[in-house]
């Protein structure tokens, strides 16, 4: 026997950007112990309710970079109650990173001020899809769940989630014989909340070959791969009026090109580019590189049995459906330099990684 969804959302609202430590408290109707979905922002994670006291509560540490943080939980046979207590940490540079979205640069606060939320209204539809150009999968956010996140928020790359380096450890060859770089894992530098890939003019060997520069890759090969979901990246590309050298955000299957290749934005001749390579060819598009550069933009692109859609600051600007294969993939990002492919060679050069999610279909 089916039954809807209970489910029950809060808006956290705070006096300023930061750091918070986050009380989230659960209560539910008589009913037995289950287990809900529970969505702080853009983590998901799932939490016991019910039992003997009909109260579960979870604390956790949030990132606000503008003034509100959406919480939300859904349990399918539970009727549901949500509070939220939150404590200001400590402030947070937002202007380092840019502007998010919707929120406000700029602003501090003192820490230590509590601000709390309680709601005791139940929802039995699901959310809104969320508004055009906010980030996150498309449709309505209840029928996703997030199976891969890195925020960028230490001081050092997780090598438990990604390698450097193509096929290999220490300096690598290049993804691509036309590049004129090595990838060389000092070129990845992660902190600030934010990885950025270097490129520079440095004398490096890799491949048996001496090659003039040295830039970065990172991939999850081996660590985390799926088939069909919504693939998310914030970056800000090198370049001005056109995008520089060759940064890359893409996926791909272990045997090229029969597993596909899913390029989420590529930057070639200046411009912003998609594509899905396939046996066949790599039919795709293009949009303006001036569009895409100067700033942080969002690039995602759900990746569906036979299509796959490309989402730009959330509008979609391109689908593909021929040929969409259905091997797992992974992850891939890079900032390569060469003189047939890219848009004009720069160096030195950064192109900087806000934070990579994935999403699937719950």
């Amino acid at each position: 026997m089916s039954r809807a969804a209970g489910s029950a959302a809060v808006v956290l609202r705070v006096p300023a950007p930061g750091v918070y430590g986050v009380r989230v408290t659960i209560t539910n109707g008589p009913s037995r112990r289950s287990l809900a979905k529970l969505r702080v922002g853009s983590r998901v994670s799932n939490v016991g309710v019910g039992g003997r006291r009909n109260r579960s509560q979870l604390s956790l540490h949030a990132t606000i970079r503008g003034r509100a943080l959406a919480i939300h939980v859904a349990d399918r046979y539970a009727t549901l109650h949500l509070s939220v207590r939150a404590r200001r940490l400590h402030s947070l540079d937002v202007g380092q990173k840019g502007t998010a979205a919707g929120t406000t640069a700029g602003a501090t606060g003192s820490a230590g001020a509590d601000t709390a939320v309680t709601t005791a209204a139940v929802v039995t539809k699901p959310p809104a899809p969320a508004p055009a150009g906010a980030p996150g999968p498309p449709g309505d956010p209840a029928s996703w769940h997030q199976v891969f996140d890195d925020e960028f928020d230490g001081s050092s790359l997780d090598t438990s989630e990604w390698s450097t380096g193509w096929y290999g450890s220490g300096i690598t060859a290049p993804a691509n014989s036309e590049e004129l770089e090595c990838y060389d894992p000092a070129q990845v530098v992660e902190g600030g909340g934010e990885l950025d890939f270097n490129l520079i003019a440095k004398t490096e060997s890799c491949g048996g070959q001496t090659r003039p520069y040295a830039s970065g890759l990172i991939s999850t090969a081996g660590k985390f791969s799926y088939t069909y979901g919504y693939a998310e990246v914030r970056a800000w590309l090198p370049g001005t009026s056109t995008i520089n050298d060759w940064p890359g955000i893409w996926a791909d299957g272990q045997s090229w090109p029969t597993d596909g290749e899913l390029d989420v934005v590529e930057g070639l001749g200046g411009q912003a580019c998609w594509h899905f390579h396939d046996p066949q060819g790599a039919p795709g598009g293009c949009a303006a590189g001036s569009s895409y550069t100067g700033g942080w933009h969002t690039y995602g692109a759900d990746w569906e049995p036979g299509s796959v859609t490309y989402y730009y600051d959330g509008t979609v600007v391109g689908t593909i459906t021929t040929a969409i294969t259905s091997a797992p993939m992974y992850l891939i990002l890079d900032l390569a330099a060469d003189s047939a492919y890219g848009g004009p060679l720069a160096a030195p050069a950064t192109m900087r990684v806000d934070y990579v999610r994935v999403w699937q279909h719950s």
